[in-house]
């Protein structure tokens, strides 16, 4: 995508910039690829010293890339025992070389094709394993260079930690030092669904405020022009690194660096010629930066504004700021599909208030804040004073304005055809608005993504996918035609209680990592019905976070478990949604595909077996959805189903393959001709029981795990189903 943004400034500068960045962009794919790690990851054990030049400590894990004896570069991670070696730890700073007994590990496959996958992000870092670290023999803190920036980067952290409000903490932290581990999920998704989550990192923007500050300082001391753009070529590098050396960092310093050096040898460097050349020269110096998604977007966004400053010509400061987001946008759309599945419709007019008060206010007034910090008299108290309440208006309004329904654009993740189809209509798209815009354009752009969010709406088949979801349930039922989308369970995390220090700032979330990006991956932002089939962690506890991602119309739940402890703490985010509490006997049709529930029969919640049950029918083909069904409920159901139950095509297999499920009876009056189970890898539990496997094979029924076979898809059109597994 980036290289299209190249062809779209051709008329701007020499041709020969085009040739120069498409060939040095085609032998940075093939140095990439020939220094991709070749071969299997390590594996064995391993004795030996391990260099970090960041170390991350969370709760009671310990992990980062670091560098052998050897030269290879190990992803390595560590348990710690106690609170006492925890804090040892921390007071190392950053950077340390810690001498370590180990064994390396295969990383976790992905639980689908959307999710995090561990193998690629080690690829994309050039690491040739995992270790996981059993013994510290001893620790030291690290030296050089690079660790002495790294070690005054933490304590600047620190510092705004100690002497920052604790409502501009976190802000503060992500816009002077691009720390945004402070900022929380809820933050996060407002950012998101507003369309302002630049704004939150550092990017060029902060980096010209950065440079224009300095310069202004250095010239009002007296320093002569000449010595302050060699300071500045001195001191752009070195807060690259401060500021974390995220690719729109180093992109924007470069350029200011090529545009300075120049200058001192007096030659005209044009915006277009510093991109090209710090786009060069990063690729020349790490290929694989071709991968990373701060990468793309930090260069597409900067190649589209510079091939659109025709359009601002002439414009008022607001309307070249409209310009400006909107170009950004436009010419980042189908990337920003591609990785994160939806955009936000509100940023064109959001951005355009948010980006004048970020640069005017916010920005400045963080670092005002910073160097105040340091001052004596307490000078630092009465700025924040003035400052805090005005910034809690902000996020009132930001967390006002998030509040607005259909802000979010959610077509899924496009094909690799697709994403050429909208990255040419683009490209069209600026070439014809270069000579000269007219609104009716914009049907170049509007064409191909109408397509792409009907394109559900035209498929005529039915859809299961049994999520991956580790140690719980999670399944997808999505109609013909898009007529229904129904979510049963969302998984979670089994959560035991812990000494503190354990506890980490970001705990995993199953909802919001896995489930919800799977949903989003397909297209889609709401869920008409959402059932839970009874009350435990394991099925239930990710569903507050679908309720925060995702639009829910009604909510099933099983009769009597409203009172259960994990339900009352989900109430207030299902609190939009019609909830019902089905039993047996109800149901429902949608077209040709039908629904009926099979137990509970009462209105007391026990336990396992009041779960509820879903029967769906499409084309002759039968689903069973069991909930944690044991042998007693299946039993009961068996008793009051048995002839409508027999020759089952699909049944997910009650209690994740416990032995007091899947009984021989049970099996017998349903002989599926597929059933999965959804269980988490080497989970504590033995799931599935080796007495339920053996009881599938003695039978000869076909057996699915998601815990080997990943998330599973079953598609059912003209009466025919067909398998597919994330997991080959």
């Amino acid at each position: 995508m980036v290289l299209l943004f190249y062809w779209m400034i051709y008329r701007k500068e020499r041709r020969v910039w085009l040739a120069i960045v498409l060939a040095v962009s085609l032998i940075s794919y093939i140095n990439m690829d020939a220094r991709l790690v070749e071969g299997p990851l390590l594996t064995g054990s391993f004795q030996g010293a391990l260099v970090f030049d960041e170390l991350s400590i969370d709760g009671d894990r310990m992990s980062g890339f670091a560098t052998a004896g050897s030269g290879q570069i190990i992803y390595a991670s560590y348990r710690i025992l106690s609170v006492e070696e925890q804090q040892r730890l921390q007071e190392l700073g950053p950077s340390a070389m810690l001498q370590v007994v180990g064994t390396f590990t295969e990383p976790k496959p992905p639980a689908h094709p959307y999710a995090f996958d561990m193998a690629g992000y080690l690829q994309r870092h050039n690491a040739t394993g995992m270790l996981e670290i059993e013994t510290l023999d001893s620790a030291t803190p690290g030296t050089g260079f690079r660790a002495r920036l790294a070690r005054q980067r933490s304590e600047l952290i620190e510092h705004i930690e100690s002497s920052f409000p604790e409502s501009l903490t976190a802000e503060a932290q992500a816009l002077l030092l691009g720390d945004r581990s402070g900022m929380d999920s809820e933050q996060a998704r407002i950012q998101r669904k507003l369309g302002i989550t630049h704004l939150f990192a550092i990017s060029g923007l902060h980096v010209g405020i950065v440079s224009g500050m300095i310069y202004f300082v250095l010239l009002r001391l007296r320093i002569r022009k000449e010595s302050a753009t060699v300071l500045l070529l001195i001191v752009l590098p070195l807060y690259a690194v401060m500021a974390g050396a995220a690719p729109s960092v180093l992109r924007a310093c470069a350029m200011v660096v090529f545009v300075l050096a120049a200058r001192l040898f007096g030659l005209h460097v044009s915006a277009i010629q510093a991109l090209s050349a710090s786009f060069i020269l990063f690729l020349w110096i790490d290929p694989g930066l071709l991968q990373d998604i701060g990468f793309q977007l930090s260069y597409g966004a900067s190649f589209g504004i510079i091939a659109s400053l025709k359009l601002m010509e002439g414009a008022s400061f607001i309307k070249s700021g409209l310009i400006v987001t909107a170009v950004s946008q436009l010419c980042l759309y189908p990337l920003l599909l591609f990785h994160f599945f939806e955009i936000s419709l509100s940023s064109f007019l959001v951005n355009a208030i948010y980006v004048p008060l970020f640069t005017l206010l916010v920005l400045p007034a963080n670092f005002i804040l910073l160097a105040a910090s340091f001052l004596p008299l307490g000078v630092d108290a009465v700025l924040f004073a003035a400052y805090e309440p005005l910034r809690s208006w902000i996020e009132k309004l930001t967390a006002s304005l998030a509040g607005l329904p259909r802000q979010v654009w959610t077509p899924g993740r496009p094909s690799t055809g697709w994403l050429l189809f909208m990255g040419a209509s683009v490209l069209l798209f600026f070439v014809q608005a270069e000579k000269r815009f007219r609104p009716r354009l914009l049907l170049i752009l509007l064409v191909p993504a109408l397509l792409l969010t009907m394109k559900p709406y035209l498929d005529p088949r039915l859809h299961v996918s049994f999520i991956d979801v580790g140690q719980g349930d999670s399944a997808l039922i999505e109609l013909p035609y898009r007529k229904a989308l129904y979510l049963v369970d969302a998984g979670g995390v089994l959560r035991f209680d812990g000494e503190p220090f354990r506890e980490k700032s970001r705990p995993f979330e199953v909802g919001r990592q896995t489930v919800v990006p799977y949903l989003k991956a397909r297209g889609i932002s709401s869920i008409d019905l959402f059932i839970l089939s009874h009350p435990d962690a394991d099925h239930a506890e990710g569903a507050d976070e679908v309720f925060e991602e995702l639009a829910v119309e009604r909510l099933h739940i099983t009769p009597g478990s409203e009172a259960n402890a994990l339900m009352t703490a989900l109430a207030p985010s299902a609190r939009e949604a019609r909830v019902e509490l089905p039993k047996n006997g109800a149901g429902w049709q949608v077209g040709e595909t039908q629904f009926s529930y099979l137990s509970p029969v009462d209105e007391l919640y026990e336990g396992n077996d009041d779960s509820l049950v879903l029967l769906m029918e499409h084309e002759g083909q039968r689903f069973l959805f069991t909930g944690d069904l044991e042998s007693e409920g299946e039993t009961g159901v068996v008793e009051r189903y048995g002839e409508q139950l027999a020759d089952m095509t699909v049944l997910k297999v009650g209690h994740h393959g416990s032995k007091t499920s899947s009984s021989q009876a049970f099996l017998e009056a349903l002989r599926p001709q597929v059933s999965v189970v959804s269980a988490g890898i080497d989970n504590r539990y033995g799931h599935p029981s080796p007495e339920v496997t053996e009881r599938f094979g003695e039978l000869g029924l076909r057996l699915l795990s998601t815990a080997e076979n990943g998330t599973i898809r079953m598609t059912i059109e003209d009466g025919r189903m067909t398998v597919d597994t994330s997991r080959k």
